[in-house]
């Protein structure tokens, strides 16, 4: 008997990766300019790439599960 995998963990990172590829940027971009600053922090922009994740998965995510 095979190991039931959770296909999720896959499609968010090929959603977040891909489909997301402008809020990730962004948050990248934010992580930089914190970097150099020393302070602050990039969280509206790490949910907002996450947002985005978890709206291309939704979709998806039925689609790959069995009943």
């Amino acid at each position: 008997m095979s190991e039931i995998t959770d296909p999720m963990h896959g499609i968010r990172e090929e959603c977040k990766n891909k489909d997301c590829i402008f809020q990730k940027q962004e948050y990248d971009q934010c992580v930089s300019r914190i970097t150099e600053k020393k302070f602050g922090d990039c969280e509206a922009w790490f949910f907002d790439w996450i947002k985005c994740a978890d709206k291309c998965i939704a979709p998806k995510i039925f689609s790959a599960t069995k009943e």
